[in-house]
């Protein structure tokens, strides 16, 4: 026995294509490729052209810088040309100091090598100090080692500006846009899972398999959400990103998937405890509402403006209450054997605290910015 509930997709657009197309699914790393050609491409037209020496470190960076930067975040830029200054003056500072032999060399690239990896431990922005500190030992003692140091950093700086410019001029990736959707996506998830567990729940549908379906989905919806907040707090923009806010409402989000995954791994019990729709009349109210709460909250985080209403579902929570406080008046669970009453309960008092929670989620949602 199907339920038309349990069709509902996973996001807006899967409803437009069951298999989307090659474009849809990825454009995102074909830009990224395409972005990361064109900054190698310009950084060598620029050292072939002004026959820079050494200028071929600036088209090295501009292929590692765009290839890391993957959001629309300037710290891969910035890290590099720190990392590369800090790498290349410490190592011209010390090989005077040590003067030139292979002993001294390995002495020196062992100080500094051991100083920059453990600094790179504490900050990603140490990560290519290393690397440059090596360079300038290994070949700056058959030359001054401060005009390789200098080229280094110039170059570096170079090829991270081109980088830079190249990953914002050209089809940017608007990180906090991207976030809004990924919020939204996981909220339209968390309501397809809602709706199958409640349709196994309240009309006995045996649709286990879906539910770990929609279940593994909505983990798989969640993952990388952490990364894009990064990328979100280090986008370039007028207006400040509120991060405490935004990680809040994530935080609060997780607990409703949370609450939602435990539901999913209890279905089977819920089907069991064969709950009559009658014993509790406004539970089906609350499911309905709920359920669409989901979606139009997902449709506010990808357009922020629109005005939310949760006057029914609070109305609701509160006629569920009262159907709950006639129950317990009426001991009416009390004929119910155990392997019924506890997942009866269970069932009625997550759905009640779903509501709940999408409640404090609307709240909050005007604060995201």
């Amino acid at each position: 026995m199907a339920s038309a509930h349990l069709s509902l997709p996973l996001s807006e657009s899967s409803r437009s294509a069951t298999t989307p197309s090659f474009w849809a699914r990825q454009s995102g790393p074909v830009k990224q490729g395409i972005k990361t050609g064109l900054a190698g491409t310009i950084t060598y037209a620029i050292y072939s052209g002004w026959h820079l020496p050494q200028g071929y470190w600036a088209v090295f960076t501009a292929l590692v810088v765009t290839q890391a930067n993957l959001g629309a975040s300037w710290k891969a830029a910035l890290y590099r040309t720190v990392g590369s200054t800090c790498g290349a003056v410490a190592a011209a500072l010390l090989l005077p100091i040590l003067g030139d032999g292979l002993v001294r060399s390995g002495v020196a690239l062992f100080l500094l090598a051991t100083l920059f990896g453990y600094l790179t431990s504490l900050h990603p922005a140490f990560t290519a100090a290393g690397f440059t500190a090596a360079l300038i030992l290994v070949f700056g003692g058959q030359g001054e080692p401060w005009h390789m140091a200098w080229l280094r950093v110039l170059y570096t700086m170079l090829g991270a500006v081109i980088a830079f410019a190249v990953g914002a001029l050209i089809w940017p990736v608007h990180a906090r846009l991207g976030l809004r959707y990924k919020i939204a996506s996981i909220l339209d998830g968390a309501g397809a899972l809602y709706r199958a567990v409640t349709a196994a729940a309240l009309q006995g549908i045996d649709n286990e398999q879906q539910v770990r379906q929609l279940d593994r989905q909505l983990h798989d919806l969640r993952r990388g959400i952490t990364q894009q907040m990064d990328e979100a707090r280090s986008e370039l923009s007028f207006s400040r990103f509120n991060q405490g806010e935004w990680q809040a409402f994530v935080d609060l989000a997780d607990q409703v998937r949370r609450r939602l995954t435990a539901m999913a791994e209890d279905s089977s019990l819920y089907v069991h405890a064969q709950l009559q729709p009658g014993l509790v009349p406004s539970l089906p109210t609350l499911v309905e509402r709920t359920a669409q709460n989901f979606a139009v909250l997902a449709q506010a985080v990808r357009k922020p403006g629109e005005a939310l209403n949760s006057a029914q579902l609070d109305s609701t929570i509160q006629a569920l209450d009262a159907d709950l406080a006639k129950l317990r008046a009426q001991r009416a669970t009390t004929p119910f054997a155990l392997d019924r009453m506890l997942p009866f309960w269970a069932l009625v008092f997550n759905l009640r605290e779903v509501a709940q929670d999408l409640k404090q989620l609307e709240s909050t949602l005007p604060q995201l910015a």
